[in-house]
């Protein structure tokens, strides 16, 4: 199966997750006794890394789980055979409607599901490639009331350059698919509940792209998807409760859910914007460190740094600000506006003076204005799901009225 997937475009680090995960299932853990660094080259300390982290885990569960991984992938990527720009992934939320549609009339590219996996969390951007906004997006016809705009197309470089360990943070290829997600209309989220199942939703399969699950930072992350996830999961079980046979039955359901619609979609933005502070921060940690102790120990080059994440995500910001986004994803790239003006100010700092004062400039600015990032940005998330309640008594009596 893993042959299939398009591998020209796919990201480092699913390359070494099928690793691992072919490894672990037909050898078992990895051994103990390694050797040194210094006598293995850097590409096979990241797979060793990438098969340790699957130590414990059963052959069986490692196969199970390389199955449910090369369907991501193929979902992602596409195949060598059916893939490019001229088929669009279309949006997380279109693509689990139709799933459980099909399932539900007779019997994924989805963004969001694979057996029961996060995928929307897993859509990675190949670090040899960055995301390029496109302004025909504004113009690409939708298809029917439930699409979405479909997603960014992918830019390639050429055959003859190679790729770096250095990981590409996967919450910047999930922007496109996020801002996506988050312009689906109130008719298609409402009919979308109706042919979910409420084990099925599309927040609970969601997992932190910016940092691992397991580790402490990725906190504030996992909180947005957790409270997301109950939002969710109240719209999607308030049909037992609600309706005609129901114990409240002088309201249908549709009422509640089109109040919490708005609140979804905040908490796609709010998503949007840490993925975006996170990748920033966390590129001038990373930035700091190389300058400090050489980019051989961190294993992160400046000129890496600024082109595979430093870049993307200012143009990631500046996609966000494209009039064809709805205007949630809109204002929260309004609100990452300083951010862009930066990222782009250190790099015309590098193009004209040098990348070792550019990265200086970088992480001395973002040293300045962590009072934005820290306290500023929370509190507008804060204020956005204020204003999200309140309009969702608004989209209530709309629905209420309607029927």
């Amino acid at each position: 199966l893993a042959r299939h997937i398009h591998h020209s475009i796919t990201q480092n680090r699913d390359r070494l997750e099928l690793y691992a995960l072919h490894k672990q299932s037909v050898s078992g853990d990895a051994p103990t006794n390694v050797p040194s660094p210094e006598s293995i080259s850097v590409a096979d300390k990241a797979k060793l890394s990438a098969w340790l982290s699957k130590r414990g885990m059963i052959q069986g569960d490692a196969m199970a789980r390389y199955v449910e991984e090369c369907d991501r992938q193929v979902n992602v990527y596409g195949t060598r055979d059916n893939h490019g720009p001229s088929s669009p992934p279309r949006s997380p939320m279109h693509q689990n409607q139709n799933q459980q549609a099909s399932s539900a009339n007779t019997t994924s590219e989805t963004t969001t599901t694979r057996g029961g996996e996060p995928s929307a969390s897993h859509s990675a951007q190949q670090q040899q490639q960055q995301r390029q906004p496109n302004s025909s997006n504004a113009t690409t016809p939708i298809n029917s009331q439930y699409d979405t705009p479909p997603n960014t197309p992918m830019r390639r470089r050429g055959k003859n350059e190679e790729s770096s360990v250095l990981l590409c943070p996967r919450g910047l290829a999930a922007i496109p698919l996020l801002c996506a997600a988050a312009s689906e209309s109130r008719s298609a989220y409402l009919a979308r509940l109706q042919v979910t199942h409420p084990s099925n939703g599309w927040w609970a399969k969601q997992e932190p792209l910016c940092l691992e699950v397991n580790n402490p930072l990725s906190i504030p992350e996992k909180l947005i998807i957790a409270l997301a996830a109950h939002v969710e999961q109240i719209s999607l079980v308030v049909s037992n409760y609600m309706g005609e046979g129901h114990a409240v039955s002088i309201m249908s359901p549709r009422v509640l859910q089109a109040f919490l619609w708005p609140i979804h979609n905040v908490f796609l933005c709010c998503w949007i914007s840490l993925i975006l502070t996170t990748t920033y921060l966390g590129s001038m940690v990373i930035m700091c460190q190389t300058l400090l102790f050489g980019a051989k120990r961190t294993n992160a080059p400046l000129a890496s740094l600024f082109v595979e994440e430093v870049h993307p995500a200012a143009r990631a910001v500046e996609s966000m600000c494209e009039e064809h986004q709805v205007i949630g994803v809109r204002v929260a790239g309004l609100a990452l506006m300083p951010m862009m003006m930066l990222c782009d100010f250190t790099t015309s700092v590098v193009g004209r003076v040098g990348i070792l004062v550019g990265s200086l400039v970088f992480v001395g600015m973002g040293v300045c204005s962590w009072w934005y990032w820290i306290c500023v940005l929370p509190w507008l998330a804060v204020c956005g799901l204020c204003l999200a309640v309140m309009s969702g008594w608004c989209f209530g009596l709309i629905e209420l009225a309607g029927n």
